[in-house]
């Protein structure tokens, strides 16, 4: 009897402790739930923005170039000036989910049926290359200069903080792959975009290296070595590429996976910011 009481003595503190034990985890686990935040990617943000602000006079200088030409009815210049043109906001496309009004006026898509609802470099592609003229898009090509204009003056401005532009740029090559590689526009001037994500990619690079392991900065800085090569390979004069529009479909698989490898890639480094 005096055992079987030890023995129930015994069960029933190692009940209390469990009961407490369980408790406790339950005290320890709730503030580790509350703790959970978003890593902060603001000043990389901010410094990739810096790197890119160098760009914005000459951006002004070449759109106002391209509209000079739409307004002289210089179709081939304006042809030859527009995928050179466009590579400035390439680069940008990163930053755009900070100033989407902006971005609608710049570069909305074009609706098929509809295109004459939109402005900007979309809708002078239309012009330029599906209609094949220059009248009638004069006033277009003023406001795209006037958009670009208010984007340089804002730039400085524009807020950040709330953008992992890693995780825009991973988004970015999504789109080439899956939308603008595989439907390639009436412009074809897929390999200048390229080009230009991938100058991109290589400053947001430099920026997050401190903050990503050494094994994705190594594999994203191969990736994009290699997508450079196979770019570098349709380069047919200073800054101008082969059309895309021109590309086999073993050449088009080839760049697709290139940039593909790119976009994992980049992923990898922003899964492991540290």
């Amino acid at each position: 009897m005096k055992n079987s009481k030890k023995l129930m003595t015994a069960l029933l503190a190692v009940s209390v402790l469990a009961a407490c034990g369980q408790k406790e985890e339950e005290k320890i686990a709730e503030p580790v739930e509350q703790q959970e935040t978003t890593i902060d990617v603001s000043a990389e943000a901010e410094q990739f923005k810096s790197l890119l602000a160098g760009q914005m006079d000459s951006f002004v200088t070449d759109t106002e170039l391209l509209a000079s030409a739409i307004k002289e009815g210089k179709l081939e210049d304006a042809q030859k000036l527009y995928p050179l043109v466009t590579m400035y906001y390439e680069r940008l496309q990163p930053l755009t989910p900070s100033f989407q009004e902006l971005d609608e006026k710049i570069n909305g898509d074009i609706v098929e049926g509809k295109e004459t609802d939109t402005a900007g470099f979309q809708r002078i592609a239309y012009g330029l290359f599906a209609e094949k003229k220059t009248a009638g898009y004069e006033k277009i090509a003023d406001e795209l200069v006037a958009n670009v204009k208010s984007l340089q003056a804002d730039f400085a401005t524009i807020d950040v903080t709330e953008n992992n532009v890693l995780a825009s740029a991973v988004t970015m090559f999504q789109d080439m792959t899956n939308t603008r590689l595989t439907s390639p526009s009436i412009a074809g001037n897929e390999v200048y975009a390229v080009k230009a994500q991938t100058e991109a990619a290589e400053d947001l690079m430099e920026v997050f290296v401190p903050r990503v392991s050494t094994e994705s900065a190594d594999a994203a800085s191969k990736a994009i070595t290699a997508l450079n090569e196979i770019v570098a390979y349709y380069e047919v004069g200073k800054e101008d590429y082969v059309n895309y529009t021109l590309f086999t479909t073993k050449q088009e698989q080839e760049l697709i996976t290139a940039v593909k490898n790119v976009e994992k890639a980049l992923q990898q480094m922003n899964d492991s910011i540290k």
